[in-house]
């Protein structure tokens, strides 16, 4: 790279060019992708009537609903990340542990929220959990002042409390605005076309990797993955009144009938024979994404598989809660032994390994998933 493009990109960058033209490549290309893909189901890309609808949904996707995540490449993105930079790495250790516990816990919110089925994604959760206790353990027991060098542990208080009265506020009024325009001009449909596009158009371009244990590893990870986000798309949550419990229950259930059908999928691409196999997926993807961009979600239901009688939310949850609250029972009770108690690395390995295996229960139903983290968990702590 040249030292002209490098200083071309940085201007572009400081004059806040770089979202705009980031958002106008994306739109350009799935434009290209989703008229790629309905040609390949017979519906010609030209006819502007036919093709309306995905257009449409592009455009609102990209265009509106997204329009707030480019910011990352905004200039604004600065001065609005030092405050936080300035407290976790200058402020008391109590204020920056709990600040790092909070994004912890909001990341695994969400990644437990989506209910990702790939080996690594539940991976990834239980790990993320772990951590997510940990930090917040540590967080009682973090005393005094920074030893941060020169002023930062003024300056840090400075910044935390910017940052409390000033940047939260605007940021939070700042969604909100976001997510009316977003309310206004935006569908739930439209992200799950714009997904299902970019999916689609992945498979149909790596279709000759047919072979690739890896590529189809990849293929049903991203299958999966889809069938998260329309569960969420179609449940239309933000569409119906928190109170409504039934209704929200039933619009679940249709989602998740529709989730079902599309992680059929998965076993079409793994017994795939030749590239005409991945190109049927292809196909039933176009397909579904024209009848969700056309709003037809009675078309979407007719040929997907009857819902599961899945067990109450009760009973799921105690089948997580119960054991995990034993084991954290026993990771407080078993240090206390006597015998156990006499020998302080003990304790602390038999606390920690049974924490642990709390938070894996708590975290996945996959045996196999918590066996392997608990295998390397006993590898690492000292024999009891």
């Amino acid at each position: 790279m040249s030292w002209l493009a490098v200083r071309s990109g940085a201007e572009e960058w400081v004059r806040g060019r770089l979202a705009a033209q980031q958002q106008r490549v994306d739109l350009v290309t799935a434009t290209r992708s989703a008229r790629e893909l309905v040609r390949l189901v017979g519906v010609d890309a030209a006819d502007r009537v036919a093709f309306a609808p995905v257009r449409t949904a592009i455009e609102r996707r990209i265009g509106v609903e997204r329009h707030f995540y480019y910011h990352w490449r905004s200039p604004w993105l600065v001065p609005l990340a030092v405050p936080p930079f300035l407290v976790l790495f200058g402020g008391r250790p109590r204020v920056a542990a709990t600040m790092t516990a909070l994004l912890w816990t909001a990341l695994v919110g969400r990644m437990l929220i989506a209910r990702y089925r790939a080996a690594k994604y539940r991976v990834a959760t239980v790990l993320g959990l772990l951590l997510t206790i940990y930090l917040w353990f540590i967080v009682p027991i973090q005393h005094g002042n920074s030893d941060a060098p020169w002023h930062l542990p003024e300056i840090a208080q400075v910044a935390l409390a910017l940052l409390l009265s000033i940047e939260i506020p605007l940021l939070g009024f700042g969604w909100l605005y976001y997510r009316s325009r977003v309310d206004e001009g935006c569908h739930a449909y439209d992200r799950l076309v714009v997904r299902t596009v970019e999916v689609a158009h992945r498979f149909h371009q790596e279709r000759a990797a047919w072979r690739s244990a890896g590529t189809c590893r990849s293929w049903t990870r991203d299958i999966d993955s889809l069938a998260v986000d329309a569960a969420r798309c179609l449940a239309l949550p933000e569409r119906t009144d928190t109170a409504d419990w039934r209704l929200r229950a039933e619009l679940r259930v249709e989602a998740e009938r529709i989730a079902e059908g599309i992680r059929l999928l998965k076993a079409d691409l793994v017994r795939a024979r030749c590239e005409e196999d991945v190109s049927e997926v292809v196909a039933s993807l176009a397909r579904g994404m024209l009848l969700v961009a056309g709003f037809d979600r009675t078309a979407l239901l007719a040929t997907a598989p009857p819902a599961p009688t899945p067990p109450g939310l009760l009973a799921r949850l105690g089948t997580r809660l119960a054991p995990a609250i034993v084991l954290l029972l026993a990771a407080w009770l078993v240090p206390m032994i006597p015998m156990v108690a006499d020998r302080p690395g003990v304790a602390q390995a038999a606390m920690w390994s049974l924490m642990i295996s709390a938070g894996t229960v708590l975290a996945t139903a996959n045996s196999e998933v918590r066996n392997r983290i608990q295998d390397a968990v006993a590898k690492t702590l000292p024999p009891v």
